[in-house]
């Protein structure tokens, strides 16, 4: 008799002990089990924008490498670098582009102060997303990781460090329409 209850009592404690020492509950788990899938995500779409980063500045070492590129005389040091800058965004328009997708950039803007959008209404890699859903918008923004590289890749080989960006553009229905955003550092 005198056994059972130091018994019932020594297994009691230690359940009491595991609980405070090394338990958690299943939403403290749910959260880190969130959190290390953000943070693969977020390593996945690093290592697709390097990827990216290094195709880019080796195409562009091909495909320039008979170029000639124009200089215009007379000009103030800063006019210079802005029409050097508007050249090497044109090149990767029309040239990278055209090798990468079959086509030039739709469309170029850009405030002349070392900030570019380049619009592709009709992205071929993104032609079979479905529009509408959130998972295909998310997986839609981690592969747009590669194109942002290809991109700063390209600058960086002529000269022009830059940040890409991208984003769909404005009615969510067309997931194949994005827009890269190039600011010049």
């Amino acid at each position: 008799d005198s056994c059972a209850p130091s018994t019932s009592t020594t297994t009691t404690n230690s359940n009491k002990s595991s609980d405070r020492g090394g338990g958690e509950s299943k939403e403290d788990n749910n959260n880190n089990d969130e959190e290390a899938l953000t943070v693969a995500a977020e390593m996945a779409a690093a290592k697709l924008e390097r990827i990216g980063f290094a195709v880019g500045y080796r195409l562009t070492e091909r495909l320039a490498q008979f170029k000639t590129w124009n200089a215009v005389p007379n000009q103030d040091a800063a006019a210079a670098v802005a029409a050097q800058q508007l050249e090497a965004v044109k090149f990767l328009c029309k040239e990278v582009w055209m090798n990468l997708f079959g086509k030039q950039i739709d469309k170029l803007q850009t405030n002349h102060r070392g900030v570019f959008v380049l619009k592709d209404l009709n992205l071929q890699w993104l032609t079979r997303f479905p529009s509408g859903t959130e998972q295909a918008r998310v997986t839609a923004i981690r592969l747009l990781a590669y194109p942002c590289g290809l991109i700063r890749g390209c600058l960086s080989n002529l000269g022009i460090p830059a940040v890409v960006s991208c984003d769909f553009l404005a009615d969510g229905q067309n997931m194949a329409a994005c827009s890269f955003n190039i600011k010049v550092k």
